[in-house]
């Protein structure tokens, strides 16, 4: 009789365990927010990417700047009014003496050797004059621009390349 006391408990209309179908729905929920997460974490490391590679360019704006302002007489006579891409052959300026315009040679070939080293494809210019002042542009190459173009580069700039213009008067 106790037996059939149980029984009659556990009766046909009564659950006992979890079905097939909720375990199911209950990992297919658990791997979306799984997905879910990866894709955060995904998002988050490439914009740690872009931060640091900005942060390093507002580091070199600030020294080819603080070269700048080092060498007046260099500015004064036109040395820093056109730098372009290219790393120029220089005098070591720090092993021998240096005039006004070897310096400004010496400072650009140091600040786009830099630039190359520590940014992808990293270059710089700098245009302008000691009127009007100068812009300063360091460009480097970011996959997360996915090919497309930034509107704040110079005209010619090739396309996922990032700039990063700042305006100086020394």
């Amino acid at each position: 009789m106790f037996i059939n006391n149980r029984l009659n408990l556990v009766g046909p209309n009564k659950q006992q365990g979890v079905s097939m179908l909720e375990v199911l729905v209950t990992i297919l929920v658990l791997s979306f927010g799984l997905l879910g997460m990866a894709g955060l974490v995904t998002t988050g490391m490439k914009s740690n990417s872009t931060a640091h590679y900005r942060s390093i360019a507002v580091q070199q704006t600030h020294d080819i700047a603080d070269r700048m302002r080092a060498n007046l007489a260099g500015v004064r006579i036109g040395s820093y009014d056109a730098l372009t891409t290219a790393i120029p052959a220089s005098n070591d300026c720090v092993a021998a003496e240096c005039d006004a315009a070897q310096v400004a040679a010496y400072d650009h070939a140091q600040w786009n050797t830099a630039n190359s080293v520590l940014l992808p494809n990293g270059v710089g210019t700098v245009t302008g004059n000691l009127v009007n002042g100068f812009v300063i542009a360091v460009m480097w190459a970011e996959k997360e621009m996915g090919g497309g173009a930034d509107p704040g580069c110079p005209g010619g700039t090739p396309a996922g390349t990032r700039c990063f213009l700042t305006r100086v008067s020394p």
